[in-house]
């Protein structure tokens, strides 16, 4: 949690897109993926699976055990089966909700028949149904006057198969969209980052993306989630959602929703303040002359750029590289440090237990002030800030199946940019001035305890193989990123817009930082003066 700069509302982080139950028998029982979300978010919506993977079986039978060898299709679960799974959900829900704390929703994926879009239905409490139905028309005839929220997700996938048909929408029901998850982007069909992981689904196209449905004068707000499997709610790099709010209750979260005060990130929490004539994301405001527009930034690694856009268009740009300088010795400054770990063999190479990482951080005379978990498997543990210093706890695995499995925690810190710097990680120390640190990036490499897992795991003698590199290539590692400067992580873009309007217009914004993490903001939309 932080606060957000006006003092109007604090910035809440969560996950609202994690599939529980997606197949015959969970491996991560639903009350532990709720304390796997609330080690490091202030929110959770479930997303229970509500279809089965089928297999397609002789004689045209379709069973619920899959096989490699038949042809998987989806469908729902049988009743019996939808109501036991969903009555457990519903149960971790109420009992893991702590306002003040850490807020759970129920909620379940529905699908239909597949010709309206996917969306995740979301309510206020416990005790609403599933909703067999086969169209988004019939949703919404059925959430109508219910506590309840229906979100679509990677809607720019071909309209009417999977992808969203934006010709039926409900506002009230519908007030904000997911336009960015481990499917990738459905933004535009630009492919800027484009639908491109999931082989069945793919690839995007125009006509059910984001942009479309603003196109059609939809007020629909925008936000980021995994779209993942139980495991790791809010997994780093797949996408989490930004909630605006009074306090960390159901009934504020809630409110903060309906009103479209939310946004999305990839990863890193990206802080942002966006107005249009002093109205917060979400707004609906009428046109009173040229429209102020002011955009702040806070990010967790150095900022390349901000864009607004209006109808989808970039009217203004603020460039951020090449725009600071690391502050002289002698200036003290806020840092931002991130240290990363996890790299080393490949998932199933050597069969090594999973890694854990124990460390250290001390700047002299630096007040640490805060962190940020960038967590995607589970196991991490919270540092302890205590004294001008941070002990944190890293856990990879060498058998991890996502695309990479590291884990970093991102330490906020003021200090003199003279000041010295420790680093203490599994038996290396990294001591290097601030200042040096915020120069360069540096890896420290386990050589030593690769040679050992070589000769006792591979049967490989030290000293033997051919190429010496091997001992780089296949050890653990990790990361001490660059030390970014406040100045770095931080900037701003204001702008008046005194172009006339004839029609609602739209504004946004989009952020990318320079290691590649983005953010999305919901609209803000201006009505012409009548």
């Amino acid at each position: 949690m932080s606060t957000d700069p006006t003092g109007e509302y604090s910035l809440f982080w969560g996950e609202s897109h994690d599939n529980t139950y997606q197949f015959a028998s969970m491996s991560t029982p639903v009350e532990e993926v709720l304390e796997r979300a609330a080690s490091h978010l202030d929110f959770y919506a479930s997303a229970y699976y509500t279809a089965c993977a089928a297999a397609f079986e002789e004689g045209g039978h379709q069973a619920e055990k899959a096989s490699a060898s038949r042809i998987i299709l989806e469908g729902w679960k049988d009743p019996q089966r939808l109501e036991r799974e969903w009555g457990e959900v519903q149960r971790a829900t109420a009992a893991g909700n702590h306002p003040g704390e850490f807020v759970a929703f129920p909620g379940y994926e529905w699908q239909g028949d597949g010709s309206s879009g996917d969306h995740n239905v979301y309510f206020l409490r416990e005790g609403a149904p599933v909703h067999r139905v086969a169209t988004l028309r019939e949703l919404y005839e059925r959430l109508r006057g219910a506590d309840a929220l229906a979100i679509p997700h990677h809607t720019g996938y071909l309209p009417g198969r999977r992808g969203r048909d934006w010709s039926v929408w409900d506002e009230e029901l519908s007030p904000f969209a997911e336009v960015y998850s481990v499917h990738g982007c459905s933004e535009t069909d630009e492919e800027w980052i484009g639908l491109r992981k999931n082989f069945y689904m793919g690839p995007g196209q125009g006509g059910g993306t984001y942009q479309d449905a603003l196109d059609r004068g939809y007020h629909l707000g925008a936000v980021c989630s995994t779209d993942n499997w139980g495991d790791m709610p809010g997994h780093y790099g797949n996408g989490r959602m930004a909630c605006l709010a009074e306090e960390l209750t159901r009934e504020s979260l809630w409110k903060a929703f309906k009103a479209r005060r939310v946004y999305g990130v990839t990863g890193d929490r990206i802080r942002i303040d966006f107005r249009v004539d002093g109205a917060l994301m979400g707004s609906v405001i009428p046109e009173r002359g040229p429209r102020k527009i002011h955009v702040g930034v806070v990010g967790s690694d150095a900022l390349d750029r901000i864009e607004l856009l209006r109808n989808g268009r970039v009217i203004a740009t603020h460039c951020h590289q090449g725009t600071w300088e690391v502050p002289p010795k002698g200036k003290r400054s806020r840092f931002k440090l991130r240290i990363e770990a996890g790299w080393g063999p490949r998932p199933g190479e050597l069969d090594l237990p999973d890694r854990v990482w124990n460390g250290r951080l001390a700047v002299e005379g630096a007040a640490i002030l805060g962190f940020e978990p960038c967590w995607i498997s589970a196991g991490q543990g919270r540092p302890v800030l205590r004294d001008g210093s941070a002990r944190f706890r890293l856990v990879s695995s060498s058998r991890h199946v996502s695309e990479h499995h590291q884990n970093a925690d991102v330490f906020e810190l003021e200090a003199d940019p003279g000041s010295p710097a420790v680093v203490e990680l599994n038996g290396i120390t990294l001591r290097e001035p601030l200042a040096e640190l915020a120069a360069q990036s540096r890896v420290l490499w386990y050589r030593e305890d690769c040679i050992r897992a070589l000769e006792e795991k591979g049967g490989i003698p030290a000293g033997s193989p051919e190429r010496e590199d091997v001992y780089y290539l296949m050890a653990y590692k990790a990361k001490v990123h660059r030390a970014i400067p406040e100045a770095g992580y931080t900037a701003r873009l204001d702008f008046e817009d005194d172009e006339p309007l004839d029609a609602e217009a739209n504004y946004r914004v989009r952020v990318e930082q320079r290691n590649g993490q983005r953010a999305w903001s919901s609209p803000i939309w201006v009505a012409p003066a009548r």
